[in-house]
C-alpha cells in the first residue's frame, strides 16, 4: 500500500509531489515536518 501524505494546511490528500516544510530545532533539538500541496506551497511561498 502506498503512503499517501496529507496536506498539512488544507488537509487534502497530496495526489502529485508537493512540498516539504521543516520547521527549526526546538530546544530538544526536534524538526517537525510539514507537508504542503503545490496550491499550499505558492500560497506559503507568496506570504514572504
Amino acid at each position: 500500500m502506498a503512503i499517501t501524505p496529507i496536506c498539512d494546511k488544507c488537509k487534502k490528500e497530496l495526489v502529485d509531489f508537493g512540498a516539504i516544510l521543516l520547521s527549526p530545532p526546538d530546544e530538544n533539538d526536534k524538526v517537525r515536518k510539514f507537508h504542503l500541496c503545490k496550491s499550499c506551497y505558492h500560497d506559503v511561498i507568496n506570504s514572504f
